[in-house]
């Protein structure tokens, strides 16, 4: 049941969700980092429910989707233990189950397989929300000329769409080959996503965990903050787009006292560079990392760098608007 608290939605603006019914579940999602949390449609329900969160953007994948995460060694046996608990058709039932709780952002969109626009069409009419795309995960980078047949789609429906980057995986040879090397920088590499949306600034982006920066090098405890500017200076430089917060959390250490300062230093760089008025909260659940969604909200109301007006903004009234709820 979605609470009334007098317009106050309170909106993870990116999460997704596994089927936890399949036989094997609970010996196999082990296999899957970061599911701690659980990963399941009732896990989630409860969690959230516990939280006070109404809503959510549910963003459908498969294994075949994230596939190029993984070294090319791992990659068989992932798909085949995880196509039984990621499906396209388990995100829409979810949803359909729950359309009082979850925007459905439809995945699963690869350019270089004939009938993606069409494909994703089908999703737009099934009721999603809107689109959810990973270019480097396809290794087609958004300047592509292969996007744009989805964002006249995008126009035509007047619905958003969400962008993972990915910038921070760019570096591993085996993730997207057409990319690897190719951009010295984070600036160079969203160069054409910048003449994309420029060229379409009636479609709103969502760019997915604060736009991908690589905070940390591998293996680096370090985090190299100023490497948010980057984004700061492209989400600045272009009206429709705003970003959403999913992973900050990860930044938060096991031993790390509240109010994890690591991550919430992303949350206060990003709204001193772009405003309170273009971040969305979300998480990318079942990734909570150490923290679970309260001690994460509770940070963020608590901040003191927010005020009241803009916390509700980043809570949820920004993403309500970005899928035309009411705030």
């Amino acid at each position: 049941m979605v609470r009334d608290r007098g317009g106050d939605m309170i909106i993870d603006s990116h999460l997704h969700v596994f089927d936890a019914t399949t036989p094997g579940a609970a010996e196999n999602f082990p296999l899957w980092p970061g599911t701690r949390w659980g990963a399941g449609e009732a896990d989630l329900l409860a969690q959230m429910d516990a939280a006070g969160i109404d809503r959510a953007f549910l963003i459908s994948y498969t294994p075949v989707d994230v596939m190029a995460h993984y070294r090319p060694e791992q990659r068989a046996h992932m798909v085949a233990v995880f196509q039984h608990y990621l499906s396209h058709a388990n995100f829409h039932d979810v949803w359909s189950r729950h359309r009082d709780r979850f925007d459905w952002f439809a995945d699963s969109i690869d350019p270089r397989v004939p009938g993606y626009v069409e494909r994703a069409a089908r999703d737009l009419d099934r009721g999603a929300a809107g689109l959810k795309l990973l270019p480097l995960f396809v290794d087609t980078e958004m300047g592509s000329p292969a996007w744009r047949p989805i964002f006249d789609l995008l126009r035509e429906r007047q619905r958003p769409c969400i962008i993972d980057l990915s910038w921070w995986y760019a570096h591993w040879p085996w993730f997207a080959p057409s990319v690897h090397g190719r951009y010295d920088s984070y600036t160079a590499y969203v160069r054409g996503l910048g003449d994309l949306v420029t060229d379409y600034p009636e479609v709103t982006v969502q760019l997915a965990h604060y736009g991908t920066p690589l905070l940390q090098d591998d293996g680096s405890p370090q985090i190299h903050y100023d490497r948010l500017q980057e984004v700061v200076e492209f989400v600045t430089a272009h009206p429709s787009v705003c970003c959403d917060l999913a992973a900050y959390q990860h930044l938060i250490t096991a031993d790390e006292e509240y109010p994890y300062q690591r991550a919430l230093e992303v949350v206060r760089l990003m709204h001193a560079g772009i405003g309170a008025s273009r971040i969305h909260w979300g998480t990318d659940w079942p990734y909570l990392g150490e923290q679970p969604y309260e001690e994460l909200m509770r940070a963020i109301r608590e901040a003191p760098f927010l005020a009241a007006e803009e916390m509700e903004l980043i809570l949820g009234g920004n993403a309500a608007r970005f899928v035309g709820h009411e705030a």
